[in-house]
């Protein structure tokens, strides 16, 4: 098996900046749909992603590189043995960041109580290209189409997220604002004020823990 580089358009920055959009309008609009808390978050420097129908995924940003593991419970592959043997051809650095981060979040027990990684599709990238094992198709069939939006450029994104929440012209402006202070600065704390938690709009005592934590994840505090 020899890795491919697969899109020289999706790089980690981009990819980055998607998983961000995504995160914060699920912030946004959990308080609304507390139910959909499991789809969306982010633990360091994780950013996982689940359905409710066997899809999980997991994608580690660190240093220079970005590695992406994914599930489809739906999808059996029986033609690479092992999760890391996904990554095969991959540089060390990336081969200790799957090891270490992102396939610890994809671990399964099997029958005799043992548990591993378990994963139907990888990838790795840099600031310049996306690489895998894997063609297109088989990452999209395998787990990868959970990113479906996350790697639209962001206004198709944004409108798309418009259509997945139903979100009202207000909500979909916080998006765009905070969207565009956190990629502005990312490792900057941020802090929402009064009226912007209005925009949020939801009485469900619920939904408002489920956006605060989603929040929190990001480093976005709400004000008092």
């Amino acid at each position: 098996m020899k890795p491919v580089i697969l899109n020289s358009q999706l790089n980690k920055n981009n990819l980055f900046s998607g998983c961000i959009l995504a995160s914060i309008a699920h912030a946004i609009m959990v308080a609304h749909y507390p139910e959909l808390s499991y789809e969306h978050s982010w633990d360091g420097e994780n950013y996982s992603v689940v359905d409710g129908s066997g899809g999980r995924g997991t994608i580690t940003f660190k240093g220079n590189y970005f590695v992406g593991a994914f599930r489809n419970d739906n999808f059996t592959r029986t033609d690479i043995p092992t999760a890391l043997d996904f990554f095969t051809g991959a540089p060390k650095d990336v081969l200790e960041l799957a090891k270490n981060e992102t396939l610890e979040y994809l671990l399964e027990e099997d029958e005799d109580g043992t548990t591993s990684p378990s994963i139907t599709t990888a990838f790795w990238g840099d600031n310049d290209t996306v690489t895998s094992v894997d063609n297109i198709v088989r990452i999209v069939q395998c787990g990868g189409y959970l990113l479906e939006r996350q790697i639209m450029e962001s206004d198709s994104a944004i409108e798309s997220w418009r259509d997945y929440y139903e979100m009202t012209s207000e909500q979909v402006d916080l998006l765009k604002s905070i969207y565009g202070r956190k990629v502005n600065n990312p490792h900057e704390k941020i802090i929402l004020s009064k009226s912007e938690i209005e925009i949020i709009q939801t009485v469900s005592p619920e939904g408002l823990s489920e956006s605060m934590t989603s929040f929190e994840e990001l480093g976005i505090y709400w004000g008092k």
